[in-house]
């Protein structure tokens, strides 16, 4: 049995990420906002400048797992762009380098919202992911992969577009935060940031590592 058993576990440990278990916390949590009544979650969790202002700091994170209430679609979307970003980074970075840049997006997000408009509320994980996006940019410059970031620009335009054209329920101020916040959490991390290492390629070497070859 015991030998049987260490495979699954070896499987589960190179193919689960973390970016899966926030995805389905995220869904979690939206299913808890329609089957509570009166908008409880929603209303608790939403980053509100005066609430934070008033000790609930919890907010500050909270509402990056909180999504429009009758929009399906708000959370379909971040979700997806969750999947696209969080798993490339994830395997770039490490785990927990990788949940504390997005965590860390999410709270600059936050404080993007209580200094530039603090009388909005505002929910949603677009700060963590505009906080991956600025992550996934400086990587790029670093690492001059030129081919990505041409994609990556493409990806990057089209989503500020779709901001700028948005009505005026999407926050400008969490989603500038939250990129912010990716960069500058992304430079912290730098020396421990590698390439994705393909299946079959070779490891590098220490010498390599330390030549600054990602």
């Amino acid at each position: 049995n015991g030998f049987a058993s260490s495979p699954t576990r070896s499987f589960i440990a190179r193919h689960w990420h973390i970016t899966y278990t926030l995805i389905l916390i995220n869904v979690v949590v939206y299913g808890l906002q329609q089957i509570i009544p009166f908008r409880w979650v929603y209303n608790l969790g939403a980053m509100s400048g005066p609430s934070v202002h008033r000790g609930e700091y919890y907010r500050l994170i909270t509402h990056g797992f909180l999504h429009s209430q009758n929009d399906p679609m708000h959370l379909v979307w971040n979700m997806i762009n969750l999947f696209i970003y969080g798993v490339s980074l994830e395997r770039m970075m490490g785990r927990w380098k990788f949940l504390l840049v997005y965590l860390g997006s999410i709270v600059f997000g936050a404080f993007g919202v209580y200094i530039l408009a603090p009388g909005t509320n505002v929910v949603g994980a677009s700060g963590g992911l505009f906080g991956l996006m600025g992550s996934f940019m400086t990587l790029l410059i670093i690492m001059k992969q030129k081919d990505t970031a041409r994609i990556f620009a493409l990806i990057t335009a089209a989503n500020v577009i779709y901001s700028l054209l948005t009505p005026s329920n999407i926050s400008h101020a969490c989603h500038a935060g939250g990129f912010v916040g990716g960069v500058l959490l992304t430079l912290l991390f730098v020396p421990f940031v590698k390439k994705p290492e393909p299946s079959q390629s070779p490891q590098q070497s220490p010498q390599q590592w330390q030549n600054g070859r990602y």
